[in-house]
């Protein structure tokens, strides 16, 4: 985590901690149907090299606050208008559970990799969208 010291009006020194983020490849659609319909079929940490990738997809970075893992799309990184189209709404359902790699929960502090169905909040801003997934194992 990111630390930086901010003085207040009274001069006390307070310590302002920004969450950790990390940037992960996100892979719209539901698993059980080759990246087809609403959720999120995979999260990886680069696209394949060399390849082409059909998919509906989106860079995001990842962070965690209590018992939320967020998922934050920048609106100048979003290439395709799919993928905006998917974020657009106040809600995002996930029909199937898919789950992040493991070495990125860890590093998030989540004690598991797993998110399940659901119907998960979305928050635009005017820089980006903000996908909030409850996580209860924090």
């Amino acid at each position: 985590m990111l630390q930086q010291k901010n003085r207040t009006a009274t001069g006390i020194s307070v310590a302002l901690v920004r969450p950790l983020e990390i940037r992960m490849e996100v892979v719209f659609g539901t698993p059980s149907q080759n990246c087809i319909g609403s959720g999120i079929c995979m999260v990886m940490n680069r696209l394949p090299r060399l390849q082409t990738l059909r998919c509906p997809h989106a860079t995001a970075w990842l962070s965690c606050l209590p018992g939320t893992l967020v998922f934050r799309f920048s609106k100048t990184d979003i290439q395709t208008e799919e993928a905006r189209l998917r974020l657009a709404a106040p809600w995002f359902p996930v029909m199937e559970s898919f789950c992040i790699p493991r070495h990125t929960a860890r590093r998030l502090g989540l004690v598991t990799e797993w998110i399940w169905p659901g119907l998960y909040r979305i928050e635009e801003t005017a820089h980006d969208w903000q996908l909030f997934f409850n996580v209860d194992n924090m």
